[in-house]
Order: structure tokens, then sequence, then C-alpha cells
């Protein structure tokens, strides 16, 4: 065992994809150069000898190896799992940016940004990924390539990296998994509920861009902390690359282990089966039966107020909920590592399951068990986003502001003090926790590599490595860190000119403090990304330390915690991005520049497409009685349009804006700060006792996984995922890789692919053909406007309200 003053050396601290190990028996006898690398991501098949050992556990690694040293690509646990789904030799030659990948990439990156500008606009809004554009890109560029005359046009075959190209492009103008720009978001509220009429198609073109461009000076600061290292392994890319993989690659080229190949179907045939059969399947709970989008189990055999409050998904906590719509599950808990699977159940467990029902029941927050929807209904509330008054009663978080965002400080008086359900409580204290559990974890893992690596950068030293990928990418020059600096630069400055010449109003300090914010978080954050998956958001963080500064701001509030929060997800995104373009050889100047012309297309289209709705569907008349859109149709706000999203963005900032986490937060709610000492506080215990008793069993006390949410978790929102992809979790990453380790090698990330493909090409299909012909409401598929838990109520009740949760806030 690698020591270091008692420690177990950074190399062998944590985990990284599924249970890779290292040998106790034989590590003192193990050749130096070669022993670290046994130690983390993924072992062999089954009959592997390192399998032996009993007390393997996987491990997280940080650091990179140095360019002198050299392992073996077949037998490195890291390079076999990278190398399934990646081509292991380049061509430099091979055409990267040319007409065609242009051509395609801006065709798909505008058609993306039109298409998700406008189904944000929808009750739950629908987002088309890139993967699409990845689908449809590899027939035209074939045709393209056999029609185009020979030349500049056409410079031969298709090829994989003007595959990648066509993508970046898209990915970045279509928003990627996220649909449209966050900054889009401030567009649309401050215009229509905030009624801000006078702000101008380039004021609002202006903040977009420099909220999203920021982040390309982020991600070049993060590339030799999680892009160069090959142990930073960004699994939620390998979805991807297996795409890229069944198109351009044969399986002898890419499969390391040869008892893969006894599996005679193709990727690329496999890939269209599993389109072919998710597309079929989704069908079902998205138009014909959507009751099966959330399954509350429990409640088959009771549907009283404790079912209700303990197993419904949508008014409880979701004991006993299943899904079996894709759509909440994703591909990426098939490239996801299961023992992040394992600790984020235990994380639901103990923060929904636990400790939500002792501040309910337990009295911690008292008069909670009050609340309710209106002064003549009966229910328990216990999950729900909404804000209730002194009585109990909801309140519609509109009525906080005047015309203008300026807070009703009559009714805030009349009203306070405010109150939030049991949930939406434990959610802040999670995300309170998971903030300094990060920032400690990550310091204490990972710290020394982090200093050498920033005095590496201060000291201008290139690439390092000597790894497959890395050797090959050396082929090619590198971007040097000055222009993502000068890019950080110039829209740094623009968004201090955004945030004091129009309606987005952030002071000049504010735009340096959002800034330092993000700065602080950008390696943990991009650390956890790289190794688990998962992403940490700086949203709460954001909004709660400007609501501190700034009470009753509105405006500042929400645009602080929108550039604060973007320039981190738009960091992440394109980090990945330029990990995905190292697994693949795309040069580094290629991929930035195809990076920032999506992002440009992204910018002027998807702030034309909420022009456009708000000046043609928007109320000619708002709500203060006042012009608003004299060409507008009303459309906007009802029906199929209802734009829910944008809504509450805008009643978001009620918490933070009109009343102030220290005026909310005080009192019978004071106990939440706890939460940020807690998280300080328990990744220490882990980390000592590695250092005097060291054990691989200590991974598992991840603090920062422990305390991390599902992606769309969070009180209102259903609590309908976690044992389902748990077990998607444990089948694929857990089961198919210790038993049938052949198969998964070959095929595992091929089916990620193929599922999120099909629920990818379903989702488009039903979000135009359900509104012109909905399918007809029965048992299975209950009115839309019924906001209960099908499971967890009788029809008759539900449809005379008896179990009816809170409506959404009016604007």
């Amino acid at each position: 065992m690698d020591r270091r003053d008692g420690q177990l050396a950074p190399e062998a601290s944590h985990a990284t994809l599924n249970d890779g190990l290292t040998n106790n028996n034989n590590a003192e006898t193990t050749p130096a150069a070669a022993t670290p690398y046994h130690n983390h991501l993924t072992t062999g098949p089954k009959e592997d000898e390192l399998r032996k050992d009993p007390a393997y556990v996987a491990y997280e690694k940080a650091g990179i190896e140095n360019e002198a040293t050299e392992f073996d690509e077949d037998s490195d646990a890291v390079a076999r799992a990278i190398n399934s789904v990646v081509p292991h030799d380049d061509d430099p030659s091979e055409p990267v940016t040319t007409f065609r990948s242009i051509f395609i990439g801006t065709v798909f990156g505008v058609i993306l940004c039109l298409v998700n500008g406008l189904m944000a606009f929808r009750p739950s809004a629908v987002v088309i990924p890139p993967t699409i554009a990845t689908l449809l890109s590899y027939p035209m560029g074939i045709f393209m390539a056999k029609v185009l005359p020979r030349g500049i046009l056409n410079p031969g075959p298709f090829s994989m990296k003007e595959h990648v190209i066509i993508t970046m492009i898209a990915s970045a103008a279509g928003g990627g998994t996220s649909g449209i720009p966050y900054g889009v978001d401030n567009v649309v509220a401050q215009m229509w509920p905030g009624e801000q009429t006078e702000i101008t198609w380039f004021q609002a073109f202006g903040w977009v861009l420099c909220t999203q461009m920021i982040g390309f000076g982020f991600a070049g600061i993060l590339r030799r902390f999680v892009v160069w290292p090959r142990e930073m392994v960004w699994p939620g890319n390998f979805a991807q690359l297996a795409l890229f993989a069944s198109y351009h690659k044969k399986d002898a080229e890419l499969v390391g282990d040869a008892n893969a190949l006894t599996w005679k179907m193709s990727r690329y045939t496999l890939f269209w089966i599993v389109v072919a059969g998710m597309f079929v399947w989704e069908l079902v709970p998205l138009y014909f039966m959507t009751a099966l989008q959330a399954v509350s189990i429990g409640c088959w055999f009771s549907k009283n107020q404790a079912a209700n409050n303990f197993l419904s998904a949508f008014t409880g906590m979701g004991m006993t909920t299943v899904t079996l719509d894709w759509e909440y599950i994703l591909g990426n808990w098939l490239t996801t590592p299961f023992w992040v699977a394992a600790i984020m159940l235990v994380g639901n467990t103990f923060w929904v399951w636990f400790l939500v029902p002792v501040v309910q029941f337990g009295d911690l927050i008292s008069g909670e068990r009050n609340l309710r929807a209106s002064a003549d209904s009966n229910v328990e509330i216990i999950n729900s986003a909404s804000l209730f008054d002194k009585n109990g009663l909801q309140v519609s978080k509109a009525k906080l502001y005047n015309p203008g965002f300026t807070v009703n400080e009559d009714f805030v008086a009349a009203h306070q003090p405010f109150a939030i359900s049991a949930y939406f409580y434990v959610t802040y204290a999670q995300s309170f926790f998971n903030l300094t559990a990060v920032l400690v974890h990550i310091a204490l893992w990972y710290g020394p590599q982090i200093k050498r690596q920033v005095n590496q950068m201060r000291r201008g030293e290139g690439r390092e490595g000597n790894d497959l990928h890395n050797r090959l990418m050396r082929s090619y020059p590198e971007v040097p860190e000055y222009v993502y600096g000068a890019i950080a630069l110039v829209f740094f400055v623009g968004m201090i000119i955004v945030g004091l010449k129009t309606a987005f109003v952030m002071p000049v300090w504010s735009v340096f403090l959002a800034t330092g914010i993000a700065l602080v978080f950008l390696i943990p954050i991009a650390i956890i990304q790289s190794i688990t998956g998962m992403q940490v958001g700086l949203n709460v963080v954001t909004e709660f330390i400007i609501g501190l500064i700034l009470p009753g701001q509105v405006i500042t509030v929400m645009c602080f915690k929108s550039y604060g929060y973007n320039v981190m997800i738009q960091a992440m995104q394109l980090t990945s991005d330029l990990k995905l373009g190292h697994y693949l050889h795309i040069p580094p100047w290629h991929m930035l520049m195809s990076q920032i012309y999506g992002t440009l297309i992204q910018a002027i289209f998807s702030t034309t497409t909420a022009f456009w709705v708000l000046h043609n569907w928007g109320p000619k008349v708002g709500a203060s009685g006042r012009p608003q859109f004299p060409d507008g149709s009303g459309k906007l706000g009802k029906g199929e349009w209802s734009a829910q999203s944008y809504l509450l963005f805008f009643n978001a900032g009620a918490i933070w804006g009109a009343i102030g986490p220290a005026a909310f937060f005080s009192g019978k709610f004071a106990g939440i700060y706890w939460a940020f000492l807690a998280g300080a506080i328990c990744p220490v215990i882990p980390w000592l006792a590695n250092k005097y008793y060291p054990s691989r069993w200590w991974i598992y006390m991840n603090f920062p996984i422990f305390s991390i949410s599902y992606g769309t978790w969070g009180a209102g929102l259903p609590n309908n995922y976690v044992w389902t992809t748990f077990a998607v979790s444990f089948f694929f990453q857990f089961y198919l890789y210790r038993h049938k380790f052949a198969w998964w090698s070959k095929y595992n990330y091929v089916v990620a692919a193929g599922a999120d493909c099909g629920l990818a090409v379903c989702l488009v299909f039903t979000a135009f053909f359900a509104t012109s012909v909905p399918f007809p409401v029965w048992q299975g598929n209950p009115d839309s406007s019924w906001n209960f838990d099908w499971w967890c109520t009788n029809p008759a009740d539900g449809q005379s309200g008896q179990w009816q949760t809170p409506p959404p806030d009016a604007s």
C-alpha cells in the first residue's frame, strides 16, 4: 500500500467508475510505476486475479502522471474502460472543420435552438437533446460526401471528427441538456410577469451572450485539472462516445476484451434496436398511460392521508414510488458509477425519508403541520414549493411584488412570518450541507494536486500525462491559457456594462462577487462531476448570498443568481465537451471555435425566439392594467403555452428577493444554518480515519455525493425515480459488469445512447402530435389539470379535490 506520512496516497484515495481495486497482499511488490493504475475506475472480467482481494474498493485518483510514466494500456483499469468506446489511434490528416460540418452543424444548431426555445413555454418544458443532431447528421454527412464535388466543399469520406464538430456546434447552439440559456429566464420573467417591456432585443442579447461566454474562460482553466488527467473520466460522456463509435468504428477496433467479440451482433445494429424499442415504449408513459410516469406502489393498499404523506411521489416523499418513464431515468445511470448510485440512495433515505418526517412530525419547525392550500382545506401539506403565510395558508408569490418588481411592503407586513413545507426546508438544508462538504472534501483529498497544477499553470507548463490519448493529442497545437483568459476578460467587462446600462441590473461589485463565488467552486465542482457524473449547482448559494446583501432588490437578486449559476454550468458543459474532444482526438483549436460559434448561434436565436413569443403571444394589457404587448394574442400563460418554468423562476425570487434569507431563515427556521457547519465537519471524519486507520472502505463516506440532489429532485417535484435509477444502476453497473463483463464492455454504453436517442425522438413526436391529437382521458391517463397523485387518490375524490395538492402559483 502506497503511504505518505501514514495516509493513503491521493493516487489511491477515492472511487472513480465502478469498482477498481488494489491488492493489499501484492502492493509492496508491484512496480512503482504500475501500482497506482490498478486502483480505480473498473476492474477486468470476473476471472481477474485482482478480484480475489476480499477488501477491494474503487478509488478516485487525483493528479496526473508525468510524461515519463509508462504503463500497459491493455492491463490498466482506467484505459480498458475508456478504450472500449473510443478509438485507439489517430490520423491527424483526417478532415475536421469542413464546409459540410459547419453547414450541417449550423442547420441543426438553429433548429434545436428555435424548437427548444419554443418548447420552453409549454407547461412542462420539453428539451430536444443534441443527440438528435448526432443521429440525423450522419446520413446527411454521408449524402454530402457522395454528391458534392471533391475539393474544398468535399475533402473526402465523411469522418468521425466532422461528426463530432457537428455535434459540438449543435450542442452549444441547442443548449445541451438544458435546452435554453439560463439567462433567457431573466428576459422572459422581467418582460412578461414583470412587465418591463422596455427591454430591447440588443439588451437581452448582450445579457444572454455574456452569461454564456464567460464559461469559456473557466473551461480553459479547468483543462489541466479535469481534462488532461485520464483519471478524470467524465462518465457522462460515455454514451455519446459509444454513439460515435457505433457509427464510425468496427467492434474489433474498440473492444479491448477478446471475449466481447464472441457477441456477434454489432453495436450499430443493437443501437438502432434500442432506439426503436425505446421509442415504442415511451409512447405508453408519454401519451397513452401517463400514470406510469410515477407509480406509487404503496398506495395500492391505502389511500389515506398517511399514504399520501409517505408514499405519494407528488404530495409526499415517494417512499414506494417507481417510474416506468425513461425520461426520469436516462442513460447516465448506465454510465454513472454504481457506488455513486448506492451512496445517493443512502443520502435520499436520510434527507427525505428520515429527516423530512422528523421535521414534519417532530415539531422542529412549529406550526408547519397547519400548512394547507386554502382555508377550507383539511389536506396536510408536506411536499410543496409554495409559500405560506402566518396562518398556514398558501400565498401567491406574485402578490409580494408591485409592478416593476418593487416589494409590496403592506402585503408582506400583513402576512409575515412566512413558512415553507418540511420538504422544502430540508431541500435547502441539504443544499447548504452540500456546498461546504464539496469544498472541504476536495481540499482534503485533492489539495496537494490542485496546488501542484496551479503552480504548473503559473509556469506555463503544457499538457502532462503519457496515456494513449494524451500522447495522441500532442500532435495538435494547444490553445494557450491566455486565449481563454482573454475571452473571459472581454465578456466579464461586457457583463459589467450590461449590468450598468440595461434592465438586467447588477452593480459592478456584484459582478465581481458572483465571478469570485464561481471561481471558488470551479475546481471542486469540476472534480466531483468528472469522477461521478453528478453536478453541483450554485443557484442556492448565489441567491442566498445576494439575498443577504440586498434584500428587496428583486431584479438584482435574480440576475446575480442567473449569472453566478449559469457561468458554472456553462463551464461544466464546455469542459465536458473538451474531454469528449480529448477522447476522440479533436484538435483543441477546432473544439474551441466550434463551441464559440455554436454559443453565438444560441444567443442570437434563443433571444429572438423569446422576443417573438412575447410580442406575438403575450397579453396586450399586463396585470397592472398598463399596455404590455400591443400585438400579442394573449395565448401566453394559458393552456399548452402556460410557461410554468418561467413563472416558477419569477416566483422563486420571493424568498430571496422580496423577503430575504435573513428575515426568512430566522426564528423557528434559524436552525438551518447548522447545515453549513455539519457539511464542513463530516468530510473530515473519513479523511482522518483514513489517515490513522488506512482502509479502502472510507470511500463510501463520500459526503458530497451523500448530499447531492438528483437531477430533478426538489420540493414540489415528483420523487419518483430513486428506486428505479438505483435498480438500473445495479443491473448494468454492478450485476452485468461483474457477471457478464464481455457483454458489458461491448454493449453497455451503446444501450445508454440508444435509449436516450429513442426517448428524444419520442419527445419530439409527442410534443407536437399530442398537442393536436390528445389521447382520451381514462384511469391510466388522468386529466393533466387534476393536480394530484392518481395512484394515491380515489378518482371521485380527485375530481372533487379532496387530495388536491397546492396549485401552481399564479403570476
